[in-house]
This record gives structure tokens, C-alpha cells and sequence, in this order.
């Protein structure tokens, strides 16, 4: 493909992404972003300055939701890891190759992971760094991951295989690790499981995997108050560390069973047509319809770097209205943050986009500067 047909695709992206709420909120940004544009768009000699721009572009945002998508196919090469964050410590989580399952990486390329994790921030959309460590390893476009032949190659040059240097049992092991095809390992899961629970003595644990607020979400959540009560549970724990978000409406549905009275939503600013328009607003006082059923629990809310979107405005609602204390680890997602994004393809390079179109302000004014929900426990 010619150099005018991504610079086409460059204009089309321009147009949607001036769009932005940023702009109607702080119009000095947008000549900020307008000097951007003509430069990435000057530099284009093929594909991979191409995509290069439309990181550039759209990470101009700080939004996680303004992002490009580049899915994996199973023709596409990688070195098939799974791994996961423990603290700043990024370990296997099952076995690669002959390394065990809970080694640590400690570098790729005689460069660290700590090193890595800027790099990486700036390939990926994001609001805070916790964001990047949890989509450089877990969403699963290869524009992000880490793993990805085209990251890898961009990160440490023109290989087929990368040194990666692993800590196994207290000992470094150096090994060669050669791209081959994606496996399906990072794929988005169905969501036909996307609630469970589990119960001990005295806590039960509702995981939710995915913020879908359908019969079998409403279900569950009547069981689970039915069995607390019956057995006395003294600790629920909503689990939405592997939840990157859906619909908000589950939100209300869950506070149907706490005994509260009343609390305050977040406050969503619609920027659609160019001007505010206010959908809801964190001043006002939303009363609880509250049925005859309650936990009558300490209630905690579990997350992680991956909580995200939906998730995250539900975790910081339970948090902002005194309803859970938050445990786990900080929260992918800034309390404060453009979403509601409309989705596109570039017209000749069909490559997908999304783009923010509204502003989403937590209950809790006093918290506005937070760059994540941090666990209070």
C-alpha cells in the first residue's frame, strides 16, 4: 500500500480524534495535538511509521478507551508466555518451555522489565502505568503486548529470537526464545461464565468477571444474599480483579442488596455533538430501592491493574459511598476518565479505533486528582 493511502487513513483518524472531550474541556490542547498530527504525518514511509502514528495519536489522550487494536491472528509470531504481576516482580504463570511455572523475569535483552515498563507506555493508551503493566501482558492485540513480534522487534531490532533472563529457584537462567505463532493464550474469554462464587465459614467471595447486568447476574446475586444470610456470613468480597469493564448498570443492581438509603453515582458528561451534556451528576442524591434482602456483611471489593472501565467506576463508587473497602492491588483504570468510546476502521487499512466520548467524574470530588483507586486495606 502506497504512502497516500495511509495518509488518508492519518486524516480520517484526525478527524474523529479532534472529536475528543479533551478539546471542548481544554481548547489549548487541541493546536498542541494539531502540531502532532502534521508532524507524524510528514514521516510516513510504510507500514510500520504508519502504526507508529497512530499510537503517537492517540496516546496523545491519556485515555484508555482512545486506543487502535491490532488483534492477533494465529499467523502472527510471539513468544507465547503467560505471566503476571506480583508487585513490581512480573512471574510465569504456567510453564514456558522448560522454565517452571512462578519464575521471574528479570530482563529481555539485557534490558529489565523495570526498564521495559516505560518503553512500553509509550506504545500503549493508558491513564496510569498500572494500566500498561496489565495490557502489556494480558490484552490481546499484538500493537500491546509485549511478547508481540512486532513490540519485540521494535523494543531490541530485526531477531527471530530474544534472550530473555529468567529466575528460577534462586538461579538466573539465560535462554534464547524463539517468535513462534500465536497460540490463542491471550484471546478475550466468553462470557458465558462471567459470575461465580465460593463460601467458607464466614466469607463468601463473588467473582465478576465481566460487568454484565443479565438475568443470570440478578440471579446470583439473590442466591448469594439468600445463603449469606441463612449461614451468617460475616465478610463478602466482590472479586473484579480480572474485570475490564462492561456495563455500569450492574452497579445499582449490587447496591439494591446493601443497606443504605441512598448515595451518589459518578457524574457522565456526553460531549457527542461538541457541547456538555450532563447524562448524570455526582451532587445528586440517588435514592437505594432496596428490596427486603441485605448483606449484612463487611463488604470488600477486590482489584488489580486490570480493573478497568466499568469496573473500576464500580469499584470507586462502592468506595466513594462508604459501601466497600477496597483491597488487592491499584486499579488499571483512573478514577477520573474519558470511556463511552465510538469505534471505527481507517477506510483503506480497515484498522480498528475507538475514540471517548464522554467525561466520567468520581462520586467523590476530593479524590478527582487520584491516578488510580488504591487499596485502603
Amino acid at each position: 500500500m502506497d504512502n497516500i493511502a495511509y495518509k488518508q487513513d492519518l486524516e480520517y483518524l484526525y478527524s474523529k480524534l479532534i472529536k475528543h472531550p479533551l478539546f471542548c474541556i481544554n481548547k489549548e490542547e487541541l493546536s498542541k495535538f494539531e502540531s502532532l498530527y502534521r508532524t507524524a504525518i510528514d514521516k510516513q514511509n510504510g507500514f510500520t511509521d504508519f502504526i507508529d502514528a497512530m499510537t503517537l495519536l492517540t496516546a496523545f489522550f491519556n485515555d484508555g478507551h482512545t486506543n487502535i487494536e491490532l488483534p492477533y491472528t494465529l499467523k502472527d509470531k510471539c513468544l507465547n508466555i503467560s505471566c503476571h504481576w506480583c508487585g513490581d516482580n512480573l512471574l510465569l504463570s504456567q510453564n514456558y518451555e522448560d522454565i517452571e511455572s512462578g519464575s521471574a523475569i528479570i530482563s529481555i535483552e539485557n534490558k529489565t522489565i523495570k526498564d521495559i515498563i516505560p518503553l512500553m507506555s509509550n506504545r500503549i493508551s493508558h491513564e496510569n502505568i498500572y494500566l500498561v503493566k496489565s495490557r502489556m501482558i494480558n490484552y490481546p492485540y499484538k500493537n500491546y503486548h509485549i511478547f508481540s513480534e512486532m513490540n519485540l522487534k521494535a523494543l531490541f531490532g530485526n531477531k527471530d529470537s530474544f534472550e530473555i533472563c529468567f529466575s528460577s529457584k534462586g538461579k538466573l537462567i539465560k535462554k534464547h526464545c524463539a517468535l513462534k505463532n500465536y497460540n490463542t493464550f491471550l484471546d478475550f474469554k466468553d462470557n458465558d461464565n462471567f459470575i461465580s462464587y465460593e463460601i467458607t465459614d464466614e466469607t463468601a467471595i463473588l467473582y465478576l468477571n465481566s460487568c454484565i447486568c443479565n438475568e443470570t447476574y440478578k440471579s446470583v446475586l439473590n442466591k448469594l444474599v439468600d445463603i449469606c444470610n441463612k449461614k451468617k456470613i460475616k465478610t463478602l468480597i466482590l472479586d473484579l480483579s480480572k474485570n475490564m469493564g462492561g456495563s455500569s448498570a450492574v452497579i445499582d443492581e449490587f447496591i439494591k442488596y446493601v443497606n443504605i438509603d441512598e448515595y451518589r453515582r459518578y457524574e457522565m458528561i456526553d460531549y457527542t455533538q461538541g457541547t456538555a451534556k450532563y447524562i448524570t451528576r455526582r451532587t445528586d442524591i440517588v435514592k437505594n430501592s432496596k428490596g427486603a434482602k441485605r448483606f449484612y456483611t463487611d463488604i470488600y471489593c477486590r482489584v488489580s491493574h486490570g480493573t478497568f472501565s466499568s469496573a473500576r467506576t464500580f469499584a470507586v463508587t462502592l468506595a466513594d459511598n462508604g459501601i466497600a473497602k477496597i483491597i488487592g492491588t491499584p486499579t488499571g483504570g483512573k478514577p477520573n476518565s474519558f470511556g463511552m468510546p465510538q469505534k471505527y476502521k481507517t477506510p483503506n487499512n480497515n484498522i480498528a479505533f475507538r475514540v471517548s466520548r464522554a467525561l466520567f467524574l468520581r462520586p467523590d470530588s476530593a479524590g478527582d486528582n487520584a491516578v488510580s483507586l488504591f487499596p485502603t486495606v
